[in-house]
């Protein structure tokens, strides 16, 4: 490598004064936690009036080279690594920075249990937290996955009722939900997201260890008689949302509001989908927002003009507007698509195929036959699945052009499913298997991930579908 120093940028959602903390948990559980799979040296922390840093030096395996590394505990957090030779490969310092990713997301879950965190938008209604829609969403994304499988429970009873009518009656019931799936996943949510009200305001206050310990009792609560006390104090009544506007509210709970724990974003998501729709050649479709604290979008309906585009705040709060720019464009694919009707045609396919044509042949072997056909069904719909979510990770590389924002964007969203970090290792790879066999729409967060990070010029892709399904069997086959 010609160059002898390399360094990397790390956004972060927590404040400055929780970024502090940083260096002693890098060193807890990464350095001290992960030595059998690095080798580290010279170890230490380094205070200075602005911030706080660790250092510390890779051993490569093998030879006689070595990376130092600097992490510096700043909004972004910067990261730089000094080579000691040219023998030192670029996917050895990648593989040192995704080590690195990965821990200071754990710091920053582990950060947001002693965080408050607050969503508004001008001109609302007052909204309580909302985690009922969890499951809404979850039903109508997934390319409807999900809601295929929920249906196949209530077979049953269709047959009970109407016999061997049921088949031809899920069939209905399944093109209806899917043309309606917009307005289903739109209901319940907790803001409309229009051009005269385009923003969602996200409040973040670090709470300290006796303050957090005054909200262990009835904490969901006491978070929604503050977030509302804090609507009417400051939005409701045209003054700004400040440490200062806010503090009053904050300390009739027992907080004395410090601006260095205290963090405010506005996040114009009216104006990212309206950018996505243009980059897709696609009309604007509704967009709205649920007030939930699980980092999830999703998308529904027939087509863009009569779909719905959802967002938590979760990931709001977790994501950049760019790596958001990506997750929606992987909606916009699915619904560019129409893969909710792709999906309803294949399952409805599938039903009427087991009951009006393989059904005698169904209990050859008892019960036992039924369900094997039944799981084998099953796994077949969710691979396809896996095609169609490889499908929209392509179309949003090829369409925003920014392939390493989205395997980011993943990376936050699905790092839990990402450790434990020496996964990445090739004596690793034999069990990765049972990740594609999952009864799961989505491929492997690993492999997407990857895959992402390595799409050279996507734009020059001919057919995102075909190239989704030569990767994903070539990523099930190498694993």
């Amino acid at each position: 490598m010609e160059k002898t120093e390399v360094e990397y940028l790390l956004d972060t959602e927590t404040t400055d004064e929780t970024l502090r903390y940083l260096p002693e948990y890098l060193y807890r559980y990464y350095l001290l936690k992960h030595e059998s799979y690095r080798s580290f040296t010279n170890v230490r922390i380094a205070d200075d009036i602005s911030n706080r840093s660790l250092l510390y030096r890779v051993i490569i395996p093998n030879n006689n080279e070595y990376v130092d590394v600097q992490v510096t505990a700043e909004n972004p957090i910067k990261v730089k690594m000094n080579i000691s030779g040219p023998s030192v490969s670029k996917k050895f310092l990648d593989n040192l920075y995704e080590d690195l990713f990965l821990v200071v997301q754990l710091f920053e879950e582990e950060a947001r249990k002693s965080t408050l965190y607050f969503a508004f938008a001008p001109g609302e209604k007052t909204v309580d937290e909302n985690s009922k829609n969890g499951l809404r969403i979850r039903l109508f994304s997934d390319s409807m996955v999900s809601l295929y499988v929920a249906l196949l429970g209530v077979t049953f009873l269709l047959f009970w009722f109407f016999g061997w009518y049921a088949p031809i009656i899920f069939v209905f019931i399944s093109f209806g939900l899917a043309l309606f799936s917009g307005k289903l996943l739109a209901r319940g949510a907790d803001w409309i997201i229009t051009e005269q009200q385009p923003e969602i305001l996200i409040l973040q206050y670090r709470l300290s260890p006796e303050e957090k310990e005054a909200f262990r009792k009835d904490k969901k609560k006491i978070h929604a008689q503050i977030r509302k006390e804090l609507f009417h104090a400051t939005l409701a009544s045209d003054k700004p949302l400040t440490c200062e506007t806010a503090n009053s509210v904050f300390f009739k709970y027992g907080i004395n509001c410090n601006q260095a724990n205290f963090l405010i974003r506005r996040v114009n998501l009216y104006n990212i989908v309206r950018n996505v729709a243009e980059k897709f050649r696609l009309a604007i479709p509704k967009v709205v927002v649920t007030n939930s604290v699980i980092p999830n979008a999703a998308a529904a309906g027939p087509s863009a003009k009569l779909g719905t585009v959802i967002v938590t705040t979760g990931i709001l709060t977790q994501l950049e507007d760019d790596e958001l720019e990506s997750v929606i464009a992987h909606e916009f694919s699915h619904l560019k698509a129409r893969d909710p009707l792709v999906m309803s045609t294949l399952s409805s396919a599938e039903f009427l195929l087991r009951f009006y044509v393989f059904w005698p042949y169904l209990f050859t072997f008892g019960f036992f036959s039924f369900w094997a056909y039944l799981l084998l069904a099953l796994s077949a719909v969710y691979f396809f699945g896996k095609f169609l979510e490889g499908r929209a990770d392509l179309d949003a590389a090829k369409v925003i052009g920014k392939p390493k924002v989205m395997a980011e964007a993943l990376r936050k969203i699905g790092f839990r499913r990402l450790f434990p970090l020496y996964k990445r290792e090739p004596e690793y790879r034999k069990y990765r298997v049972m990740e594609w066999l999952q009864l799961d729409p989505h491929p492997p967060i690993y492999f997407r991930v990857e895959r992402l990070d390595n799409l050279k010029e996507p734009e020059k892709i001919k057919s995102t579908f075909w190239r989704s399904i030569k990767d994903n069997l070539k990523g099930l086959k190498n694993s």
